[in-house]
């Protein structure tokens, strides 16, 4: 899939390119695959938009949404988590759908949600890898997943809070939102 669409090339020239979220992490349920893309260039808006209007063009490409997340705007309100975000959905030659989040990271500090995928992994059982496995394939049915949690959110309830099961999951939930 990344091949089909020339990923590396057309982001590369944006930036510095890094897979992250559960494509990193081999904790994937489904075909959804996140990159941060660090821009180098002196003109991050003018890249990110000659790299998305690229890929728009490629016939795989069947729905897109893009979203300014600069300044006040970012996911955190914070200057380190300025980024154009894209979202794209895709049909691979497989007849496959494919979900593709593009962050275009204006500034390479760090950033408050982020899970290093190498340190996701040591953590990790046999038993917290088919936990989390278990609850992400159940939940990412519903809809509110991504809404109102996402897999960082089953990632934590795993491994810091010893939920097990789908059902413990939304008692967790429950008990985050009081």
């Amino acid at each position: 899939m990344e091949a089909e669409l020339d990923l590396g090339r057309l982001l590369g020239r944006v930036g510095r390119v890094e897979r992250i979220g559960s494509a990193a992490s081999g904790l994937m349920v489904w075909r959804d695959l996140d990159l941060s893309i660090y821009c180098t260039g002196p003109d991050p808006g003018r890249d990110v938009a000659a790299a998305l209007g690229e890929l728009l063009g490629h016939p795989g490409i069947r729905a897109a949404d893009y979203r300014d997340e600069l300044g006040p705007r970012s996911p955190s309100g914070g200057e380190h988590d300025q980024r154009h975000y894209a979202t794209l959905r895709y049909v691979a030659g497989d007849g496959e759908w494919w979900k593709i989040d593009l962050s275009f990271w204006t500034d390479a500090g760090p950033r408050d949600e982020f899970i290093d995928p190498a340190a996701l992994q040591r953590r990790l059982t046999d038993e917290t890898r088919l936990a989390i496995l278990w609850i992400k394939d159940v939940l990412h049915r519903l809809d509110g997943y991504l809404r109102e949690f996402a897999g960082i959110d089953v990632y934590d309830a795993v491994l810091n809070h010893g939920v097990r099961t789908p059902a413990e999951f939304e008692v967790y939930l429950a008990r985050r939102r009081t």
